[in-house]
């Protein structure tokens, strides 16, 4: 077979994508064995390979993690893979009326009707949505999977050096982006809501050790009293620190996540700071997956030990920020790519 009316139409067919790495193959027919199968193409895939590589300059093949993957069929059609690209860094929440990845209104599965102003969100905009403007506008990607080491509660901020995160963008078309352009895009939609860190491009493994990692935090709530609680026995709180919480899964998500879970997660720092901007502020640093709220609360016994039983009073988690996820991902430990 000539390779060459083939290298055409494949050349043709990826026209509109930036690639750096490709891998061809042809679909297999019914019969042949997968040794049978690579002997019968092997010349035709090689022939192909070389071609397709001298005539784009600074492309080359690879089977291991190629940008583009080419597949023909017996018929000579062509279907295209792209490999999704990666953008990581971290984003502070500066607004307690955001969430940081997209809640769908499901009443319209999103689509949007009149209950919820035609957004389909149940509220919004998100980080994740504000990122995805920007990042598809530039990559000509279809859509975009949004990856964060956890996530607050949507009226909880995220302050601090923020949280990381891994935005998938999928099936791009171009790959050598302007990240800085993309995080002063999403500046300009975010007005004040959000904000970004540098990002880098990285690879799939940063998703991979985003969504692994379970990283100590640090809070400070602000809290309300439900009766008079004397200055001795705010001392007590300090005598959290180093205890092993006992949590069945709060009132608030036993919809979604089960009603009798239990965790046991650890206080490692808890300092009373008394009266800041008229409130009363208390900060702790806890394990991964402490809930926060409910260790204040009690949630009704659900959490014990909690601040309200040590306090003897009701007590509610008026407002929550994140203070630090203490976690240094590894993107930030290299020098970021060049554009």
């Amino acid at each position: 077979m000539d390779p060459l009316p083939l290298v055409e139409k494949i050349l043709q067919f990826i026209e509109p994508y930036e690639f750096q790495t490709f891998v061809l193959g042809f679909d297999r027919p019914k019969g042949y064995d997968r040794a049978q199968h690579e002997d019968s193409f092997r010349k035709l895939k090689q022939a192909l390979g070389e071609e397709i590589s001298r005539r784009t300059p600074g492309v080359d093949a690879d089977f291991l993690r190629p940008d583009l993957r080419i597949d023909i069929d017996s018929n000579l059609s062509l279907r295209l893979q792209v490999a999704p690209i990666f953008l990581a860094g971290r984003y502070r929440k500066l607004s307690r009326n955001i969430p940081s990845t997209r809640w769908i209104h499901h009443a319209c599965n999103g689509h949007g009707c009149p209950t919820c102003s035609h957004t389909g969100n149940l509220c919004g905009p998100s980080v994740q949505e504000l990122l995805s403007t920007p990042a598809l506008k530039a990559s000509l990607g279809q859509r975009t999977l949004f990856h964060s080491l956890g996530r607050e509660d949507v009226d909880a901020r995220m302050l601090g050096l923020g949280r990381p995160f891994v935005l998938e963008i999928h099936h791009p078309v171009r790959r050598k982006l302007d990240l800085d352009r993309i995080r002063q895009d999403f500046h300009q939609l975010a007005d004040g809501l959000a904000e970004i860190s540098t990002l880098y491009l990285t690879g799939p493994e940063a998703r991979s050790e985003v969504k692994a990692t379970e990283a100590e935090k640090t809070y400070r709530a602000w809290l309300d009293f439900g009766g008079t609680v004397h200055s001795p026995k705010l001392e007590q709180i300090r005598a959290l620190c180093g205890i092993t919480v006992e949590q069945l899964t709060p009132s608030r998500v036993q919809h979604r996540r089960g009603r009798n879970t239990l965790r046991k997660r650890k206080v490692l720092e808890s300092i009373w700071l008394g009266k800041v901007d008229g409130r009363n502020a208390w900060e702790v640093r806890v394990e991964a997956g402490m809930y926060v709220k409910e260790l204040v609360s009690g949630d009704e016994g659900r959490t014990r030990p909690s601040l309200a039983e040590i306090l003897g009073c009701p007590c509610r988690c008026e407002a929550l920020d994140v203070l630090e996820v203490h976690w240094n991902p590894p993107w930030e430990q290299v020098e970021r790519p060049a554009r």
